[in-house]
């Protein structure tokens, strides 16, 4: 799928590779994945992570990232050739099953908060 050249908002559900303890992958989050990706202000307007407790429909999903981006190339550009970001995908690979990968690209539905 094509993702447009503007505003959106990915959510990406995954899990980690055998025998990685999700913990892990909440310090990797909280001191280098998301201070790295925020860094670029003008490019990821906000970047969220949660861990997932429960999945009722039983789907493989230990966490769950909110990111939205300015321009989806743009971001794409920056997270496969920016030597800063080098750490956050070597880290990514070490932690992750990429088997489980989920992105949906999303966009808010006008209205406001109810």
């Amino acid at each position: 799928m094509t993702v447009p050249n503007r505003t959106v908002v990915a959510v990406n559900l995954f899990s980690m590779l055998p025998g990685v303890d999700p913990a892990d992958f909440e310090r990797f989050s909280t001191e280098l994945d998301r201070p790295t990706c925020l860094a670029r202000r003008d490019l990821v307007r906000r970047f969220e992570a949660f861990r997932v407790n429960n999945a009722p429909d039983g789907a493989p999903a230990d966490i769950l990232e909110v990111m939205e981006v300015t321009d989806w190339g743009d971001w794409e550009e920056f997270r496969d050739h920016h030597p800063s970001m080098k750490p956050v995908i070597a880290g990514f690979e070490r932690l992750v099953d990429p088997a489980t990968v989920r992105t949906y690209f999303t966009h808010a539905i006008p209205g406001g908060h109810q």
